[in-house]
């Protein structure tokens, strides 16, 4: 099946949020800001960044703009958790986002590794297009490599 961009982004999304084991708020780069809560709480942001097909087409057929182009594509899951909780809470939380896209494959989207990644204090992570003060939380990445085809 062949979809762009977009509609991988709609399948990954649709993924984690029809699973009851993702209990935490997730935003995504694109959406409104997220508005922290006072009392410091658990919660994801997501980046899609499309990597594109590489070196040209994957597979040929039918002609001129039936071709298939493979699209690789990487999930950046930033989950935040209060200061203080400990690391194996933050790691918990990311391995929820990471157990949902490991091996999760549709129409749209195949992926294949998701690999937690503890990275520390929030004050030292910057992610793309987030602009929220995240100092008084730590931070880990679920980080999801996947593929989807386009015909073109």
């Amino acid at each position: 099946m062949s979809t762009n961009a977009a509609g991988a982004l709609a399948a990954l999304r649709a993924r984690l949020e029809g699973d009851a084991t993702v209990t935490m708020p997730m935003y995504w780069r694109g959406d409104d800001a997220p508005i922290l809560p006072d009392d410091p709480a658990p919660f994801a942001y997501l980046v899609f960044n499309n990597e594109g097909s590489g070196a040209g087409p994957a597979g040929f057929g039918g002609g001129r703009g039936r071709n298939l182009y493979r699209n690789r594509a990487l999930v950046e899951a930033f989950v935040f958790s209060p200061a203080g909780e400990g690391e194996a809470i933050v790691l918990a939380h990311a391995e929820t986002i990471a157990a949902s896209l490991r091996s999760f494959r549709n129409s749209a989207v195949s992926c294949f590794s998701a690999d937690v990644i503890p990275v520390g204090p929030g004050s030292k992570v910057a992610p793309p297009g987030f602009v929220s003060e995240v100092s008084n939380y730590q931070c880990a990445v679920a980080e999801i490599e996947l593929h989807f085809d386009q015909i073109g």
